[in-house]
């Protein structure tokens, strides 16, 4: 596991130095969700990875369950089922089957092929920088989804904080989506006309 610590001012580094067997990247100064991503990932050593936000969590059958789909179908880009945890603490489950929607899909919790990702150039400094990232695999040719119809990851809908809860920086996301992506190839993976939060 590698754990990337972008500048954290609370007890974590605290909380990591209790476990054993992780790899810590920190730094003094925070530089940003992106720049955190394309970090972790120069530092990825094995052929897949799984991304996973601070204020979210993963089930433990999730990896094992991603790279056995991975493995019995070929694919390079896979998905799971999650729980959506609400204001309140509930968890609700958000079922994926069905035809691929890009829009419903998250940043984290995803299986990811580092070196296809590295050869696209990481993470682009976007505000919804996983629709731009998952527009690229699938424009690239080289990936191949595949969708685990259990939910194995849990996705904090409107957290504090979370840069997602602010309706007017995702609607200036999806703007910024608009402006770098031809209408057709939005169209084309269901995010054409999106607005607000995915999910909510």
């Amino acid at each position: 596991m590698l754990v990337v610590d972008d500048g954290s001012t609370d007890g974590t580094p605290g909380v990591l130095a209790r476990y054993h067997g992780i790899r810590i990247a920190r730094r003094e100064q925070n530089r940003g969700l992106v720049f955190s991503c394309n970090e972790g990932l120069s530092l990825i050593e094995t052929p897949f990875y799984v991304r996973l936000d601070g204020d979210d969590a993963l089930e433990p059958g999730l990896v094992a369950a991603l790279l056995g789909e991975a493995s019995s179908s070929g694919a390079n880009v896979v998905y799971t089922d999650r729980w959506e945890v609400m204001p309140d603490g509930s968890r609700v489950p958000r079922s994926l089957d069905g035809p691929l929607d890009v829009a419903m899909l998250v940043a984290a919790g995803t299986l990811f092929p580092a070196e296809l990702v590295r050869s696209l150039g990481g993470y682009r400094d976007l505000f919804w920088e996983e629709f731009d990232l998952y527009l690229r695999l699938l424009e690239s040719g080289g990936a191949r989804f595949a969708h685990v119809p259990e939910p194995l990851y849990s996705y904090t809908v409107g957290a504090h904080g979370r840069m997602t809860s602010s309706d007017e920086a995702a609607e200036r996301g999806w703007r910024e989506l608009r402006e770098i992506w031809p209408a057709e190839v939005l169209e084309r993976y269901g995010l054409a006309g999106r607005s607000g939060v995915p999910g909510r």
